[in-house]
């Protein structure tokens, strides 16, 4: 994380909600996948950065099912972006995670997350599953697009 703050600032961005956010995602790519990791990757393409979590671990859907076993793909993914929902812990202190990053959006971030064969977007601290994925996911892909302050 120091390493992708210290890349961050270098271009100006140095917003400790979106750390909070990447490091939301991060967690949950060791924790909940099933597969103690992943990756993440930044990029700027003109005014906007992009910082990619990706795991290939069990998806959201899997790991639900573990707590909640008769959820549905959609349900999962929606349910996972609710305050106070986990799909790994019985701990009343755990998922609040998801919901503070779809809350970060509210200040002009977009998030796009995939994981099994669907797509979920979170703009203006609302979200939508939008439909299928444009591709299939093994675990979880998230996206965290800012703009570039000015």
């Amino acid at each position: 994380m120091k390493d992708l703050a210290d890349a961050l600032a270098g271009v100006g961005v140095e917003d400790r909600r979106l750390l909070f956010c990447v490091r939301e995602l991060a967690d949950n790519a060791v924790f909940h996948s099933g597969r103690n990791g992943g990756w993440c990757m930044a990029q700027q393409a003109d005014e906007v950065i992009s910082v990619t979590v990706q795991d290939r671990g069990v998806g959201i859907h899997q790991n639900m099912r573990s707590i909640y076993p008769d959820i549905g793909e959609r349900a999962a993914l929606t349910a996972a972006f609710g305050m106070g929902v986990s799909g790994a812990f019985d701990d009343p202190d755990r998922g609040l995670g998801l919901g503070l990053v779809l809350e970060f959006t509210r200040s002009g971030a977009h998030l796009l997350l995939e994981t099994g064969g669907l797509a979920f977007l979170g703009i203006g601290g609302k979200s939508q599953v939008i439909g299928k994925s444009t591709q299939r996911v093994q675990g979880v892909v998230a996206t965290l697009s800012v703009p570039l302050p000015t």
